[in-house]
């Protein structure tokens, strides 16, 4: 299935539908939110893969990038960044912005939860010296 991209106009009008049924109003519907998701894995999930593999060398999918622009996307519906979403010149590139800072933040919250601390004490527990790069451990080593 071949979607044409959505104007910024067309994205405006889709955030603007998070809030048009009021607080307790109707979720957007499900075919509004697949289109969505379609469109921020063309436009802007490339963009933020490689923000973040310059920035935390890592690789992320596509399909998850959408997911968390989404999520981005609806708690921002009832923000302060609303407003500026709907005005900007250029809401994809706002909306690539903040799912970057999200997924950066995520990444570094979850790599800071002690797997450098586990590792730091393994080795500062070890008696056995580190291997150069380039060398192999002979066979009568142990």
């Amino acid at each position: 299935m071949h979607d044409e991209l959505w104007t910024d106009d067309r994205f405006r009008t889709f955030f603007a539908s998070f809030r048009s049924g009021g607080l307790f109003g109707a979720d957007v519907d499900d075919i509004d939110r697949d289109a969505f998701i379609r469109q921020a894995e063309r436009r802007i999930a490339p963009e933020v893969q490689r923000r973040l593999l310059a920035e935390v060398g890592a690789i992320e999918s596509e399909p998850g990038i959408a997911l968390v622009a989404f999520d981005v996307l609806e708690r921002t519906a009832w923000d302060k960044r609303r407003a500026w979403l709907l005005v900007a010149g250029s809401p994809w590139t706002l909306l690539a912005d903040a799912v970057t800072r999200e997924i950066r933040s995520s990444y570094r919250a979850t790599a800071r939860r002690g797997d450098g601390k586990h590792l730091a004490g393994i080795a500062s527990a070890s008696s056995r010296l580190a291997l150069e790069p380039d060398s192999e451990p002979r066979a009568d080593e142990s």
